[in-house]
């Protein structure tokens, strides 16, 4: 699809004293048919002449949503930003935001008997479409995507993963929950699962549904991480961990075998 971004880019090698807003530049993404949408970008300033760089998509939760193209950066972001800092080697990270009553799932998944939606939701189609611009542009590796949310973001995280299992690499989705009954279609994909035990707003019986499921359909790969004694904010010990991070950067999309290339 013809499309166009308009965005400034800033080195993840910046000093730590930037804030998210400062290394998260503003963007927008225009379609071929003039539909635009607000998001932020963090990317090498000066990208290496044919090199691919992994790309971190973060999904805010839904006290952030809006149309300022900002309150998305203030709550998780900041502490993943810090993190990635703290590591060798350049990290893109894009962050959308939708708007209220338009958001990244058009059901949450907080019941057992919860079935996804046919239609992916507008904004998460268009997130990843920016992901796959980015891949066009050869700037983001197509084997190093990556997908975290928390809360709302959460439940879009396994909403995306679920619908697109073979473009991400790997993901931690926070305090969500997904189709227990489409986790077939990500049953190989690394997922590293994080929830608090005494979570108020999403039951963590939405996380254990989904991990259990995947367990069950041989998805060895996932992990999950109860934080006891913790209610909904897990997501800034979660970020700001740097065996998170580099667990989340170790894995690499896997590749068909060969006589699936035919």
């Amino acid at each position: 699809m013809k499309s166009m971004i308009v965005c400034l880019f800033i080195a993840l090698t910046a000093q730590a004293q930037f804030s998210a807003e400062d290394m998260l530049k503003s963007c927008v993404y225009t379609n071929d048919t003039g539909e635009t949408f607000a998001y932020r970008l963090s990317a090498p300033q000066f990208p290496s002449a044919g090199k691919k760089y992994p790309l971190i998509l973060f999904l805010h939760g839904s006290g952030e949503c809006g149309t300022d193209n900002l309150n998305q950066i203030k709550v998780g972001v900041p502490a993943l930003m810090e993190t990635c800092l703290k590591r060798a080697g350049p990290v893109m990270v894009m962050a959308p935001q939708c708007q209220v009553g338009n958001t990244w799932v058009k059901r949450l998944a907080m019941r057992e008997d919860y079935a996804a939606s046919r239609e992916i939701a507008p904004p998460l189609e268009v997130a990843l479409e920016i992901c796959r611009y980015l891949v066009a542009e050869r700037q983001a590796d197509p084997d190093r995507i990556y997908i975290t949310g928390l809360s709302l973001g959460g439940f879009g995280t396994w909403d995306a993963i679920q619908r697109e299992p073979t473009l991400f690499a790997a993901a931690i989705p926070i305090c969500g929950g997904g189709d227990i009954r489409r986790v077939q279609e990500i049953k190989r994909l690394p997922i590293w699962v994080f929830h608090g035990r005494d979570d108020k707003n999403v039951a963590i019986a939405c996380s254990r549904r989904m991990v259990e499921a995947l367990k069950l359909a041989g998805n060895r790969k996932v992990r999950f991480t109860e934080y006891e004694g913790a209610e909904h904010n897990v997501w800034d010990r979660t970020y700001a961990n740097p065996e998170v991070i580099e667990w989340l950067l170790q894995q690499t999309r896997a590749k068909k075998p060969w006589w699936k290339c035919w």
